[in-house]
């Protein structure tokens, strides 16, 4: 999974923003930006992100493939 391109996919899909996402899932605009360099995160926070974006974990995975 590329976590990038499932975050992009999934903000262009809610019409919002990284950094929104960032707010929604309780992480700052920083941290958002350290889990996108870094390409992965943990279940927690991917779960974290999916919740913010209403969506199951396994939809925002698949748009990273």
């Amino acid at each position: 999974m590329d976590l990038k391109k499932s975050i992009r996919m999934a903000a262009a899909m809610n019409d919002t923003t990284q950094t929104e996402i960032a707010e929604k899932s309780g992480f700052s605009s920083a941290q958002m930006s350290l889990l996108l360099s870094r390409g992965s995160c943990t279940t927690s926070t991917l779960s974290r992100i999916a919740a913010a974006l209403d969506m199951k974990v396994s939809e925002l995975i698949k748009l990273g493939e």
